[in-house]
């Protein structure tokens, strides 16, 4: 099991907040490239092979995103069969 699946399994079975830093190593993992928005903390994730957009902002000062996020991100990542 390599290190990104280890990740995408903590994602999967994630209860609570997670690490803005392992969401984003997940996501370039997956094929997303992170992509220049107009300033502030929102953060643009796109998916060069499939055309999807994950659109969400960079926590602060926490560096954790919350659960409603999370579940918004995993059930996009499932529907488009990549986790």
């Amino acid at each position: 099991m390599t290190q990104l699946d280890k990740l995408i399994d903590e994602f999967k079975r994630c209860a609570g907040p997670f690490q803005y830093k392992k969401l984003v190593r997940i996501l370039e993992g997956l094929g997303y490239d992170e992509k220049p928005t107009s300033g502030g903390s929102r953060r643009r994730f796109l998916n060069p092979d499939t055309g999807h957009i994950i659109t969400l902002h960079e926590p602060h000062p926490r560096n954790e995103i919350h659960l409603y996020l999370v579940k918004q991100v995993r059930d996009a990542l499932i529907s488009k069969g990549l986790i």
